[in-house]
């Protein structure tokens, strides 16, 4: 799984814990706690977005090579025909 996906699932998870806390009839100690729980969990994916703009993954020359002829178009055979 990639870092950017990562990422945007803690955010989203995160805004789910804050969803369900707020619909969800529960007492006043618990729905705040759940309530933070989800803001840091969310801040925490955000912060983990920025890290990913401000510094890039850098990919190895090894990673481009393997890429590349994983990528390379393979010759189709051509049919025999039988006489």
């Amino acid at each position: 799984m990639g870092s950017l996906t990562k990422a945007a699932l803690i955010c989203g998870s995160g805004s789910m814990i804050i969803l369900v806390s707020i619909l969800i009839n529960l007492p006043f100690a618990v729905q705040t706690f759940l309530l933070l729980t989800g803001l840091a969990v969310s801040v925490y994916g955000v912060f983990l977005l920025i890290k990913m703009v401000v510094k890039p993954p850098e990919k190895s020359l090894e990673t481009l090579t393997e890429q590349a002829s994983a990528q390379a178009p393979k010759k189709k055979k051509r049919p025999t025909s039988t006489l």
